[in-house]
């Protein structure tokens, strides 16, 4: 008669890695509600000024708008790294520790390139954040992107870090899951503020309003 399988336990808490992993994937779906949140307002915040043209002040000075290849560039990075950690959660499920190890060390390097690429086009723009709505909305669009960019760079080091340790394991894979899912949405955030700045750029409207002063 054979014995019973046993679910491993999580090393810190010492209960079934099921019942952790499902209250980790609460807690990161959760994360990505809040995250969505914001990355949402920053597009309503950028579309109403790109409609709106108050004071026909969108456009930054003599139309200098940002090159469209970097923010093409730094999506097919961010895509890049999210699919390496989700080929190393493959691995590791098949038992090939080296395997997640290898692509964990990828991703973070290519989330590092990215990252330094997306600081260089905050500091390169033709333009500064005060010339004009458009400038302003870009900024920020390109700030969040480094913020997430900043966090994959720590997610990625950290299931290194963990699996390097013997803390992820063929049983006690949920970490890198959740990795994954959540630079799956970092890059789906990074891809449309990507198509926003680089094709919501001269407004449609042409008569502008004007705010500020009284007309009848």
């Amino acid at each position: 008669m054979s014995a019973p399988v046993t679910e491993p336990l999580y090393p810190t808490t010492g209960e079934p890695v099921s019942i952790n992993a499902r209250r980790n994937r609460m807690g990161i779906w959760l994360c990505i509600v809040s995250d969505i949140t914001g990355t949402v307002a920053l597009l309503v915040a950028y579309s109403y000024l790109w409609s709106l043209n108050v004071n026909n002040a969108w456009a930054p000075p003599k139309n200098a708008w940002a090159p469209p290849t970097t923010f093409w560039l730094i999506v097919l990075g961010t895509a890049l790294a999210t699919a390496l950690m989700w080929w190393g959660l493959r691995e590791i499920d098949k038992g090939n520790r080296g395997g997640l190890m290898l692509a964990a060390s990828l991703s973070m390097l290519v989330v590092l390139i990215t990252f330094i690429g997306q600081i260089i086009q905050l500091s390169t723009f033709p333009f500064g954040p005060a010339d004009g709505a458009y400038a302003s909305a870009t900024f920020w669009l390109c700030l969040g992107a480094a913020i997430h960019l900043s966090l994959l760079l720590f997610l990625a080091q950290a299931i290194m870090g963990r699996t390097r340790a013997g803390r992820i394991t063929q049983g006690n894979s949920s970490h890198v899951r959740l990795v994954a899912m959540y630079m799956t949405w970092a890059t789906i955030a990074i891809f449309l503020g990507a198509v926003f700045a680089s094709t919501m750029t001269t407004s449609p409207n042409t008569n502008s309003p004007t705010f500020g002063t009284f007309q009848e």
